[in-house]
């Protein structure tokens, strides 16, 4: 085996490598995540590097400004719990832009006007890490000889690297003529690598 060979089936064995651990930590974090609804409002876990922080307390307000609770339960549809529980009040409201990374988001209260807020930083992509990004795809039409062709393909990226992705596609096409020329088809694979 020639070295360009040793060299290719060494780069291929290991993104197979790759594919697999990444399948299962994907598996594993999709089976142990907790329920997340994009429906409904959950609680959210504490930054983990505050879990431990001691609790104070501070000489406060003689009173807190918070959104009223009727208005802001009817508009942004808040769940039951919230809605019902007297001591539950909303201080503060933002919107956060999807990201692919972690972002830490802070309630904030100033003590002297009772007014909430609230900060968020994105916490910046490590160098590198597993993703799972799948894609499915079918697509169809006639070409200009009047065939049909179909084509349906998948690609799945099972790793980054910055903001480089990597994996794997593969995509199989067949035309299908009216006349007697029959079915044609063919299909492809390879390595897919998104920036």
């Amino acid at each position: 085996m020639s070295l360009k060979s040793k060299l290719i089936v060494g780069l291929l064995m290991f993104l197979m490598l790759l594919a697999t651990v990444s399948a299962i930590r994907a598996w594993y974090i999709e089976r142990n995540k907790p329920p997340v609804s994009q429906i409904e409002y959950v609680k959210v876990p504490e930054i983990k590097e505050v879990i431990k922080v001691k609790r104070v307390e501070v000489p406060g307000p003689e009173r807190i400004v918070t959104v009223e609770k009727i208005k802001i339960v009817e508009k942004l549809k808040l769940p039951e719990w919230f809605a019902t529980n007297a001591d539950e009040q909303a201080i503060a409201t933002g919107e956060v832009q999807p990201y692919e990374g972690k972002t830490n988001v802070v309630a904030t209260l100033n003590t002297k006007t009772g007014v909430g807020g609230i900060i968020v930083k994105q916490e910046p992509l490590s160098l590198a890490g597993f993703i799972n990004d799948k894609e499915l795809y079918l697509k169809g039409g006639y070409t200009t000889s009047r065939e049909i062709e179909v084509t349906g393909g998948g690609r799945w990226l099972f790793a980054r690297v910055g903001k480089i992705k990597i994996g794997g596609y593969v995509e199989a096409k067949g035309q299908f003529a009216s006349s007697d020329n029959g079915t044609t088809g063919h299909a492809v694979a390879g390595i897919a690598i998104v920036y």
